[in-house]
């Protein structure tokens, strides 16, 4: 399914089900990449093998997988695709997605983040009575889900049709039993993505800080809401996550970022002073709730100039400031030294534990991450039930007339393009969140020339602009363009205009 100049997605299904599991992922894909799905030995169409063991099964999976694709597995799928990884190497496997998987299914002593012995001898037992033991499975792999009915149906009629024989399910529960990842998992070499179900019924959702830290360089993330039935129930949530992790621009990105701040480090306290004056507004709106407020996070921290004013806010909380760029880091311990707790992460994938924060507060740093509905989702994730994330960020619109003084020398873009407001409401609104207040508005800055005005935006790292290139025409073009932008002086000078939208963002509380 899709284009076949698309990447390549293989996909590999639970215990007790079949490929026809992937279908709503591949039409949320929309053509996006090339979904191959395939049946495990005794499930949907693919026969039976008796006795087969995983070594030989994982060479028969390498075997008919396209070369150097995005493998996805789900549960028992996910294990069998971290196999794969270790076993072939990255050139036969370019990443993983492990969806509601772990890298041991039996909780043991010394893991005990899997499903409890006696309830896996129980479905071991089960398999004298097949049917009975795929109902009773189907019921808990999508408990919590608010379409359970309409999900378990199709689960039934889709992907559990034909039904595995006895033989086939003690084989897939022998494989899930024998699995252990811990020490192979960690040093993958190819990018790796543990997505988990924040409802689970199967697995258990500590098992996201476990891997967390068995697995300190791989991305894991949360869906607060789904079940272990993922695939079926969030398959949009699904195929957004897994688009990020087979674009390999979103790292580029963050590197570029990383390096632009962290060039910036040394000279951003005295260039920044329209960030200073929209971190202070922003700091206005802060809860006043101090009792309740444990743990505090500067999300996109800087040089940590907020960071004194939200330990003045919350004296008893825990401080930490986040940033993804190095040279701010060291520039904020060399002002603030070990009193705040310092980290040096991307927004979409913060080495954080789920619900261990209570309040979030970030100043003009999430505009640079490449989806904002993947921070939200992250943000979700580490705050409590409860908690806040207090957020301000670019609207498009921002540096409006330094591009139309552009559009008057050629059509190409030479400032960053922001995300309409209306674009980022809606997609808080389709989320978990409480919105309890919000703004939009223009922040204007004048300077008396070109110079200066590009020397405040370059001066930040916030690379805004793309200039012409030097040669065929660039310094013309250059010239044409710094004449166009005098249309837009005022009295005060040259604008640099920057829309802001800010949000007071609310976890909602658990239900009693």
């Amino acid at each position: 399914m899709g284009d076949p100049g698309s990447p390549a997605l293989f996909c590999l299904h639970g215990f007790a089900a079949n490929a026809q599991v992937w279908r709503p992922l591949a039409e949320s894909l929309a053509g996006r990449m090339c979904v191959y799905a395939v049946d495990l030995p005794g499930c949907g169409e693919s026969p039976a093998q008796e006795d087969l063991s995983l070594e030989a099964l994982i060479e028969a999976l390498l075997a008919v997988a396209p070369p150097s694709a995005l493998w996805v597995g789900w549960s028992l799928g996910g294990m069998l695709a971290l196999q794969a990884a270790q076993q072939a190497g990255p050139a036969r496997v370019r990443s993983v997605v492990s969806v509601a998987a772990s890298l041991k299914f039996v909780a043991s002593p010394d893991w005990p983040h899997g499903v409890p012995p006696a309830v896996f001898e129980g479905f071991v037992a089960g398999t004298d009575d097949a049917p009975a033991l795929l109902r009773r499975f189907a019921a808990l792999e999508l408990m919590g889900d608010p379409a359970l009915r309409r999900h378990l149906k199709w689960l039934q009629q889709e992907a559990q049709q034909p039904q595995p024989t006895t033989g086939t399910l003690r084989q897939e529960l022998a494989w899930l039993a024998a699995l252990d990842l811990r020490a192979t998992a960690p040093g993958l070499e190819q990018p790796v993505l543990h997505l988990l179900s924040g409802q689970d019924a199967v697995l258990p959702v500590a098992c996201a800080a476990a891997l967390r830290r068995c697995c300190p360089s791989q991305r894991v993330e949360v869906l607060p809401q789904a079940c272990h039935a993922s695939p079926l129930t969030e398959p949009a949530a699904l195929a957004q996550a897994i688009a990020t992790l087979a674009r390999p621009r979103a790292a580029a990105l963050q590197a570029s970022v990383a390096r632009a701040f962290s060039r910036a480090a040394t000279v951003y306290e005295e260039r920044a002073l329209l960030q200073r004056r929209l971190a202070q507004r922003l700091l206005a709106r802060l809860p006043t709730a101090a009792e309740s407020v444990d743990a505090v996070l500067d999300l996109g921290c800087g040089t940590g100039y907020c960071l004194p004013a939200l330990q003045q806010a919350y004296p008893a909380a825990r401080v930490t400031g986040l940033d993804l760029a190095p040279g701010m880091l060291a520039q904020a311990r060399l002002q603030h030294g070990e009193r705040y707790e310092w980290v040096c992460a991307a927004a979409e994938q913060m080495p954080l534990p789920d619900a261990s924060v209570d309040l979030v507060f970030s100043s003009l740093a999430i505009q640079w991450c490449e989806s904002f509905p993947a921070v939200l989702a992250e943000v979700h994730r580490v705050l409590r039930p409860g908690g806040r994330f207090i957020v301000n960020t670019l609207a498009e619109g921002t540096l409006q007339e330094i591009a139309a003084a552009w559009a008057h020398v050629d059509d190409r873009e030479h400032v960053h393009r922001f995300p309409p407001e209306a674009q980022m409401r809606a997609e808080v609104s389709a989320t978990q969140w409480q919105m309890e207040w919000s703004e939009c508005f223009d922040e204007v800055d004048a300077h008396p020339d070109v110079r200066r005005l590009v020397d405040s935006i370059k001066g930040v790292g916030a690379h805004h602009m793309r200039q012409a290139r030097a040669g065929l025409g660039g310094r013309r073009a250059l010239q044409a363009w710094m004449q166009a932008l005098e249309a837009y002086r005022t009295p005060a000078g040259l604008p640099a205009r920057y829309r802001v939208l800010a949000l007071g963002l609310r976890k909602k509380p658990q239900a009693a």
